[in-house]
Protein backbone atom coordinates (compact mmCIF):
# COMPACT_ATOMS: atom_id res chain seq x y z
CA UNK A 1 0.00 0.00 0.00
CA UNK A 2 1.12 3.97 -0.86
CA UNK A 3 0.39 5.58 2.20
CA UNK A 4 2.22 8.85 0.73
CA UNK A 5 -0.46 9.03 -1.97
CA UNK A 6 -3.14 9.49 1.35
CA UNK A 7 -0.98 11.85 3.39
CA UNK A 8 -1.59 9.65 5.84
CA UNK A 9 0.76 9.09 9.45
CA UNK A 10 0.59 6.09 10.38
CA UNK A 11 -1.52 7.59 13.56
CA UNK A 12 -3.36 9.15 11.63
CA UNK A 13 -4.34 5.69 9.86
CA UNK A 14 -4.98 4.34 13.38
CA UNK A 15 -7.35 7.70 13.59
CA UNK A 16 -9.24 6.03 10.92
CA UNK A 17 -9.41 2.82 11.71
CA UNK A 18 -10.77 3.93 15.21
CA UNK A 19 -13.38 6.04 13.38
CA UNK A 20 -14.82 3.05 11.56
CA UNK A 21 -14.72 0.69 13.69
CA UNK A 22 -17.05 2.75 16.34
CA UNK A 23 -19.09 3.96 13.44
CA UNK A 24 -19.27 0.15 12.41
CA UNK A 25 -20.69 -0.18 16.38
CA UNK A 26 -22.83 2.38 15.88
CA UNK A 27 -24.87 1.03 13.05
CA UNK A 28 -24.92 -2.32 14.03
CA UNK A 29 -25.14 -2.17 17.66
CA UNK A 30 -23.73 -4.75 20.06
CA UNK A 31 -21.07 -6.87 17.43
CA UNK A 32 -18.36 -9.26 17.76
CA UNK A 33 -14.75 -8.07 16.61
CA UNK A 34 -15.05 -10.29 13.32
CA UNK A 35 -18.60 -8.65 12.12
CA UNK A 36 -16.28 -5.42 12.85
CA UNK A 37 -14.07 -6.86 10.73
CA UNK A 38 -16.28 -7.69 7.94
CA UNK A 39 -18.38 -4.48 8.23
CA UNK A 40 -15.16 -2.53 7.94
CA UNK A 41 -13.08 -4.51 5.85
CA UNK A 42 -10.11 -3.96 8.35
CA UNK A 43 -8.61 -7.29 9.55
CA UNK A 44 -9.04 -8.91 13.22
CA UNK A 45 -5.78 -8.38 14.08
CA UNK A 46 -6.29 -4.58 13.14
CA UNK A 47 -9.69 -4.63 14.70
CA UNK A 48 -8.34 -6.04 18.28
CA UNK A 49 -5.37 -3.70 18.15
CA UNK A 50 -7.86 -0.91 17.51
CA UNK A 51 -10.65 -1.48 20.18
CA UNK A 52 -7.86 -1.82 23.10
CA UNK A 53 -7.18 1.44 23.86
CA UNK A 54 -11.42 2.39 23.47
CA UNK A 55 -12.18 0.04 26.09
CA UNK A 56 -8.96 1.27 27.80
CA UNK A 57 -10.58 4.57 27.76
CA UNK A 58 -14.01 3.56 28.83
CA UNK A 59 -15.25 4.00 25.25
CA UNK A 60 -16.22 0.80 23.90
CA UNK A 61 -16.81 -2.58 26.34
CA UNK A 62 -17.49 -6.03 26.14
CA UNK A 63 -20.60 -7.06 26.50
CA UNK A 64 -20.68 -10.72 27.04
CA UNK A 65 -19.93 -13.92 25.27
CA UNK A 66 -22.34 -15.42 22.34
CA UNK A 67 -22.29 -18.33 19.92
CA UNK A 68 -21.03 -18.46 17.24
CA UNK A 69 -20.19 -20.51 14.07
CA UNK A 70 -18.97 -24.65 14.85
CA UNK A 71 -19.80 -23.80 17.82
CA UNK A 72 -17.40 -20.75 18.77
CA UNK A 73 -18.07 -18.67 21.42
CA UNK A 74 -17.22 -14.59 20.85
CA UNK A 75 -16.63 -11.67 22.85
CA UNK A 76 -19.80 -8.90 21.76
CA UNK A 77 -18.64 -4.78 22.10
CA UNK A 78 -20.71 -1.55 22.50
CA UNK A 79 -20.32 1.73 23.44
CA UNK A 80 -20.48 1.89 27.06
CA UNK A 81 -23.52 2.37 28.96
CA UNK A 82 -22.85 4.08 31.44
CA UNK A 83 -19.85 6.33 32.54
CA UNK A 84 -19.84 9.18 29.72
CA UNK A 85 -22.84 10.91 28.74
CA UNK A 86 -24.29 13.46 25.80
CA UNK A 87 -26.39 16.27 26.85
CA UNK A 88 -28.93 18.10 24.47
CA UNK A 89 -31.14 21.89 24.24
CA UNK A 90 -33.55 22.07 22.59
CA UNK A 91 -34.58 25.69 22.49
CA UNK A 92 -38.15 26.42 20.62
CA UNK A 93 -40.15 29.86 20.57
CA UNK A 94 -42.32 29.27 23.96
CA UNK A 95 -40.26 26.37 25.39
CA UNK A 96 -36.91 24.42 25.97
CA UNK A 97 -36.27 20.86 26.12
CA UNK A 98 -32.87 19.09 28.10
CA UNK A 99 -32.24 15.04 27.43
CA UNK A 100 -29.05 13.13 28.38
CA UNK A 101 -27.73 10.21 26.93
CA UNK A 102 -25.29 7.17 27.12
CA UNK A 103 -22.76 7.09 24.08
CA UNK A 104 -24.97 3.80 23.31
CA UNK A 105 -28.04 6.39 22.27
CA UNK A 106 -30.23 5.26 25.69
CA UNK A 107 -32.51 8.44 26.50
CA UNK A 108 -31.92 8.57 30.22
CA UNK A 109 -34.34 11.63 30.96
CA UNK A 110 -35.43 14.25 28.96
CA UNK A 111 -37.93 17.49 30.54
CA UNK A 112 -39.58 20.23 28.58
CA UNK A 113 -39.64 24.15 30.05
CA UNK A 114 -41.48 26.40 29.41
CA UNK A 115 -40.64 29.80 28.42
CA UNK A 116 -41.83 33.32 29.75
CA UNK A 117 -43.45 35.37 27.14
CA UNK A 118 -42.42 38.44 28.39
CA UNK A 119 -38.81 36.24 29.49
CA UNK A 120 -35.65 37.86 27.89
CA UNK A 121 -33.07 35.59 26.11
CA UNK A 122 -30.93 36.53 29.11
CA UNK A 123 -33.06 35.51 31.90
CA UNK A 124 -33.77 32.47 29.71
CA UNK A 125 -30.30 31.43 29.44
CA UNK A 126 -29.81 31.95 33.62
CA UNK A 127 -32.84 28.98 33.53
CA UNK A 128 -31.03 26.95 30.76
CA UNK A 129 -27.45 27.17 32.34
CA UNK A 130 -29.17 26.15 36.00
CA UNK A 131 -30.69 23.07 34.71
CA UNK A 132 -27.92 21.76 32.88
CA UNK A 133 -25.03 22.47 35.73
CA UNK A 134 -27.92 20.18 37.75
CA UNK A 135 -27.43 17.62 35.08
CA UNK A 136 -23.59 17.83 34.61
CA UNK A 137 -22.73 17.49 38.48
CA UNK A 138 -25.61 14.05 38.43
CA UNK A 139 -23.10 12.43 35.90
CA UNK A 140 -19.88 11.63 35.83
CA UNK A 141 -18.83 12.53 32.40
CA UNK A 142 -20.66 14.62 30.08
CA UNK A 143 -18.50 14.13 26.56
CA UNK A 144 -20.57 16.83 24.88
CA UNK A 145 -23.36 19.46 24.54
CA UNK A 146 -25.56 19.26 21.46
CA UNK A 147 -27.84 22.37 21.20
CA UNK A 148 -30.61 22.51 18.30
CA UNK A 149 -32.61 25.80 17.53
CA UNK A 150 -35.02 27.03 15.32
CA UNK A 151 -33.98 29.30 11.88
CA UNK A 152 -33.05 30.76 10.53
CA UNK A 153 -29.66 29.69 11.56
CA UNK A 154 -26.76 30.26 9.90
CA UNK A 155 -24.75 27.18 10.94
CA UNK A 156 -21.61 28.20 9.59
CA UNK A 157 -21.59 31.58 12.23
CA UNK A 158 -23.33 29.97 14.44
CA UNK A 159 -26.17 32.45 14.72
CA UNK A 160 -29.72 32.66 14.77
CA UNK A 161 -30.69 35.18 12.72
CA UNK A 162 -34.85 35.57 13.14
CA UNK A 163 -36.94 33.82 15.28
CA UNK A 164 -40.22 34.98 14.53
CA UNK A 165 -42.67 35.42 17.43
CA UNK A 166 -39.15 35.22 20.07
CA UNK A 167 -37.30 38.50 19.05
CA UNK A 168 -35.29 38.26 22.26
CA UNK A 169 -32.67 35.47 20.57
CA UNK A 170 -31.29 37.87 17.94
CA UNK A 171 -28.31 39.02 19.07
CA UNK A 172 -28.18 36.86 21.78
CA UNK A 173 -24.74 34.66 20.98
CA UNK A 174 -26.39 31.51 22.62
CA UNK A 175 -23.53 29.15 21.28
CA UNK A 176 -20.90 31.13 22.35
CA UNK A 177 -22.35 31.82 25.99
CA UNK A 178 -22.49 27.77 26.51
CA UNK A 179 -18.99 27.74 25.53
CA UNK A 180 -17.92 29.92 27.80
CA UNK A 181 -19.67 28.63 30.42
CA UNK A 182 -18.67 25.40 29.98
CA UNK A 183 -15.09 25.71 28.62
CA UNK A 184 -13.87 22.10 29.53
CA UNK A 185 -17.38 20.37 27.34
CA UNK A 186 -17.16 20.52 23.97
CA UNK A 187 -20.72 22.61 22.35
CA UNK A 188 -21.82 21.65 19.11
CA UNK A 189 -24.74 23.19 17.42
CA UNK A 190 -27.47 22.86 14.51
CA UNK A 191 -30.60 23.66 12.92
CA UNK A 192 -33.23 22.08 14.81
CA UNK A 193 -35.37 20.41 11.58
CA UNK A 194 -32.16 19.21 10.16
CA UNK A 195 -31.38 17.54 13.76
CA UNK A 196 -34.88 15.95 13.11
CA UNK A 197 -34.17 14.61 9.78
CA UNK A 198 -30.92 12.87 10.91
CA UNK A 199 -32.77 11.05 13.28
CA UNK A 200 -35.62 10.32 10.26
CA UNK A 201 -32.91 8.98 7.82
CA UNK A 202 -31.66 6.64 10.57
CA UNK A 203 -34.16 5.03 11.28
CA UNK A 204 -36.96 5.07 8.43
CA UNK A 205 -34.98 6.57 5.39
CA UNK A 206 -31.93 4.54 5.37
CA UNK A 207 -34.27 1.22 5.77
CA UNK A 208 -36.59 2.51 2.51
CA UNK A 209 -33.42 2.88 0.41
CA UNK A 210 -34.94 6.58 -0.18
CA UNK A 211 -32.13 8.78 -2.48
CA UNK A 212 -33.61 12.29 -1.45
CA UNK A 213 -35.64 12.54 1.62
CA UNK A 214 -37.57 15.54 2.83
CA UNK A 215 -38.42 15.87 6.31
CA UNK A 216 -40.79 19.13 7.13
CA UNK A 217 -40.52 19.71 10.84
CA UNK A 218 -44.42 21.59 11.51
CA UNK A 219 -45.43 22.97 15.06
CA UNK A 220 -44.11 26.12 16.62
CA UNK A 221 -42.44 26.81 13.64
CA UNK A 222 -41.96 25.52 10.19
CA UNK A 223 -38.50 24.19 9.10
CA UNK A 224 -37.48 21.42 6.71
CA UNK A 225 -34.28 19.19 5.61
CA UNK A 226 -32.85 17.27 3.00
CA UNK A 227 -31.13 14.32 3.38
CA UNK A 228 -29.14 13.30 -0.12
CA UNK A 229 -27.61 10.11 -0.39
CA UNK A 230 -27.71 9.90 3.49
CA UNK A 231 -26.27 13.48 3.92
CA UNK A 232 -27.96 15.99 5.04
CA UNK A 233 -27.61 19.22 2.63
CA UNK A 234 -26.85 22.26 5.11
CA UNK A 235 -26.21 24.80 2.08
CA UNK A 236 -23.01 27.58 1.73
CA UNK A 237 -23.78 28.81 5.14
CA UNK A 238 -25.39 26.32 6.86
CA UNK A 239 -29.30 28.05 6.20
CA UNK A 240 -30.68 25.57 3.73
CA UNK A 241 -33.82 24.04 4.67
CA UNK A 242 -36.09 27.39 5.56
CA UNK A 243 -39.14 26.33 4.25
CA UNK A 244 -41.37 28.33 6.32
CA UNK A 245 -39.94 31.37 4.82
CA UNK A 246 -40.58 30.17 1.11
CA UNK A 247 -43.53 32.19 0.07
CA UNK A 248 -47.45 30.52 -0.84
CA UNK A 249 -48.87 34.15 -1.07
CA UNK A 250 -46.83 36.96 -2.84
CA UNK A 251 -49.47 39.56 -1.76
CA UNK A 252 -49.52 38.24 1.73
CA UNK A 253 -48.90 40.12 5.21
CA UNK A 254 -45.57 40.84 5.08
CA UNK A 255 -43.32 38.48 7.39
CA UNK A 256 -40.76 39.76 9.72
CA UNK A 257 -37.81 37.67 7.43
CA UNK A 258 -39.02 40.86 5.05
CA UNK A 259 -40.70 38.03 2.56
CA UNK A 260 -44.49 38.16 2.32
CA UNK A 261 -47.05 35.35 2.35
CA UNK A 262 -44.18 33.22 4.12
CA UNK A 263 -45.91 29.38 4.58
CA UNK A 264 -44.79 29.76 8.33
CA UNK A 265 -47.67 32.63 8.66
CA UNK A 266 -50.32 30.42 7.44
CA UNK A 267 -48.93 26.96 9.30
CA UNK A 268 -47.19 27.28 12.40
CA UNK A 269 -48.59 25.87 15.51
CA UNK A 270 -48.90 29.41 17.03
CA UNK A 271 -51.03 30.94 13.85
CA UNK A 272 -53.20 27.75 14.25
CA UNK A 273 -53.89 28.36 17.75
CA UNK A 274 -54.14 32.61 16.90
CA UNK A 275 -57.43 31.87 14.45
CA UNK A 276 -59.13 29.14 16.83
CA UNK A 277 -58.93 31.45 19.54
CA UNK A 278 -59.94 34.66 17.25
CA UNK A 279 -63.12 32.16 15.97
CA UNK A 280 -64.08 30.33 19.04
CA UNK A 281 -67.10 32.19 20.64
CA UNK A 282 -68.54 32.80 16.90
CA UNK A 283 -68.43 28.77 15.49
CA UNK A 284 -71.57 26.48 17.12
CA UNK A 285 -70.33 22.92 17.78
CA UNK A 286 -67.47 23.43 19.03
CA UNK A 287 -65.33 22.27 22.49
CA UNK A 288 -62.79 24.84 21.84
CA UNK A 289 -62.65 28.15 23.89
CA UNK A 290 -60.76 31.84 23.82
CA UNK A 291 -57.94 30.56 25.26
CA UNK A 292 -58.02 26.68 23.98
CA UNK A 293 -54.30 24.85 23.98
CA UNK A 294 -52.47 22.83 21.60
CA UNK A 295 -53.15 19.92 23.34
CA UNK A 296 -57.36 20.64 23.20
CA UNK A 297 -56.73 21.19 19.40
CA UNK A 298 -55.06 17.75 19.06
CA UNK A 299 -58.80 16.41 21.09
CA UNK A 300 -60.53 18.38 19.12
CA UNK A 301 -59.27 17.24 16.03
CA UNK A 302 -60.05 13.44 17.34
CA UNK A 303 -63.44 13.84 18.00
CA UNK A 304 -64.16 15.77 14.77
CA UNK A 305 -64.63 18.77 16.28
CA UNK A 306 -66.28 21.27 13.82
CA UNK A 307 -63.89 24.15 14.02
CA UNK A 308 -60.50 22.01 15.29
CA UNK A 309 -61.23 20.35 11.67
CA UNK A 310 -61.45 23.99 9.40
CA UNK A 311 -58.75 25.27 10.84
CA UNK A 312 -56.31 21.72 11.00
CA UNK A 313 -57.07 21.51 7.30
CA UNK A 314 -56.97 24.89 6.46
CA UNK A 315 -53.31 24.62 7.74
CA UNK A 316 -53.11 21.38 5.91
CA UNK A 317 -53.81 22.64 2.69
CA UNK A 318 -51.00 25.70 2.86
CA UNK A 319 -48.64 22.41 3.91
CA UNK A 320 -49.55 20.87 1.20
CA UNK A 321 -48.85 23.74 -1.05
CA UNK A 322 -45.41 24.21 0.51
CA UNK A 323 -44.61 20.94 0.30
CA UNK A 324 -45.63 20.11 -3.63
CA UNK A 325 -43.11 23.19 -4.28
CA UNK A 326 -39.88 21.43 -2.64
CA UNK A 327 -41.82 17.93 -4.77
CA UNK A 328 -41.57 20.38 -7.90
CA UNK A 329 -37.89 21.80 -6.87
CA UNK A 330 -35.77 18.83 -5.62
CA UNK A 331 -37.74 15.99 -6.89
CA UNK A 332 -37.72 13.48 -3.42
CA UNK A 333 -38.61 10.57 -3.18
CA UNK A 334 -39.70 10.29 0.63
CA UNK A 335 -41.47 13.11 2.51
CA UNK A 336 -41.64 12.72 6.14
CA UNK A 337 -43.98 15.28 7.91
CA UNK A 338 -43.02 15.25 11.76
CA UNK A 339 -42.71 17.54 14.77
CA UNK A 340 -46.16 18.44 16.60
CA UNK A 341 -48.42 18.40 13.81
CA UNK A 342 -47.46 14.32 13.38
CA UNK A 343 -49.85 14.10 16.35
CA UNK A 344 -53.08 15.20 14.07
CA UNK A 345 -52.91 11.43 12.50
CA UNK A 346 -53.70 9.91 8.98
CA UNK A 347 -57.05 12.01 8.58
CA UNK A 348 -54.47 15.42 8.51
CA UNK A 349 -51.94 13.53 6.38
CA UNK A 350 -54.80 12.81 3.67
CA UNK A 351 -55.64 15.77 3.55
CA UNK A 352 -52.03 16.84 2.78
CA UNK A 353 -51.64 14.09 0.53
CA UNK A 354 -55.09 14.62 -1.65
CA UNK A 355 -54.21 18.65 -1.97
CA UNK A 356 -50.35 17.54 -3.32
CA UNK A 357 -51.86 14.75 -5.35
CA UNK A 358 -54.02 18.02 -7.48
CA UNK A 359 -51.39 20.18 -7.51
CA UNK A 360 -48.42 17.66 -9.18
CA UNK A 361 -48.00 15.57 -12.23
CA UNK A 362 -49.22 12.08 -11.65
CA UNK A 363 -46.15 10.35 -12.43
CA UNK A 364 -44.28 12.61 -10.16
CA UNK A 365 -46.83 12.22 -7.33
CA UNK A 366 -46.83 7.94 -7.45
CA UNK A 367 -43.02 8.55 -7.73
CA UNK A 368 -42.85 10.11 -3.84
CA UNK A 369 -44.14 8.57 -0.34
CA UNK A 370 -45.59 11.03 2.30
CA UNK A 371 -46.25 9.67 5.73
CA UNK A 372 -46.11 11.12 8.78
CA UNK A 373 -43.22 10.92 11.02
CA UNK A 374 -43.71 7.45 13.71
CA UNK A 375 -41.07 8.24 15.93
CA UNK A 376 -42.32 8.17 19.70
CA UNK A 377 -39.45 10.41 20.68
CA UNK A 378 -38.43 14.04 20.41
CA UNK A 379 -36.44 13.26 17.19
CA UNK A 380 -34.89 17.15 17.15
CA UNK A 381 -33.18 15.71 20.67
CA UNK A 382 -31.99 12.52 19.22
CA UNK A 383 -30.77 14.69 15.97
CA UNK A 384 -28.61 16.62 18.41
CA UNK A 385 -27.32 13.43 20.20
CA UNK A 386 -26.13 11.77 16.78
CA UNK A 387 -24.65 14.75 15.50
CA UNK A 388 -22.70 15.27 18.37
CA UNK A 389 -21.99 11.32 18.56
CA UNK A 390 -20.64 11.66 15.10
CA UNK A 391 -18.36 14.68 15.21
CA UNK A 392 -16.96 13.43 18.62
CA UNK A 393 -16.02 9.77 17.43
CA UNK A 394 -17.24 9.06 14.25
CA UNK A 395 -15.54 12.26 12.47
CA UNK A 396 -18.18 15.16 11.40
CA UNK A 397 -21.27 14.17 9.17
CA UNK A 398 -20.51 17.63 7.51
CA UNK A 399 -17.61 16.62 5.64
CA UNK A 400 -17.14 13.96 2.74
CA UNK A 401 -17.21 10.74 4.38
CA UNK A 402 -13.40 9.08 4.28
CA UNK A 403 -11.98 5.79 3.33
CA UNK A 404 -11.32 3.27 5.39
CA UNK A 405 -7.49 2.55 5.37
CA UNK A 406 -6.04 -0.48 6.40
CA UNK A 407 -2.73 -0.42 9.13
CA UNK A 408 0.45 -0.38 7.66
CA UNK A 409 2.53 -3.46 9.07
CA UNK A 410 6.69 -3.76 8.96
Amino acid sequence: MKLAQKGLSIEGIQGHNRRAILAALHDMGECSRKEISVATGLDQATVTRAIAPLIDNGIVEEVGLVRGGRGRRSINLAFVGSGRYILCLRLQRRSFSIAAFNLRGDLLETNEFPIARDGSAKQTFKEISEILDRQIGNLKQVDGIGVAVPGPFLERDERVILMTESPQWQGFDLIPELRSRYPDIPVHSTHDAKAAALTEWRHHGRALGAKVMLYVSAGQGIGSALVVDGHVHRGAQGLAGELGHTSISVDGEQCKCGNRGCLELFTSRIALLRAIRERAGDVSGTTLTSDANFSQVLDAYAAEDRLASEEVHRVARYLAQGITNCINFVNPDLVVIGDEYAGFGQNFLEQIKTHVRATVLPSIYDAVDIELSQQSEDTVLRGAFLDVLAQTYLGSPRAEPEAVVAEASG
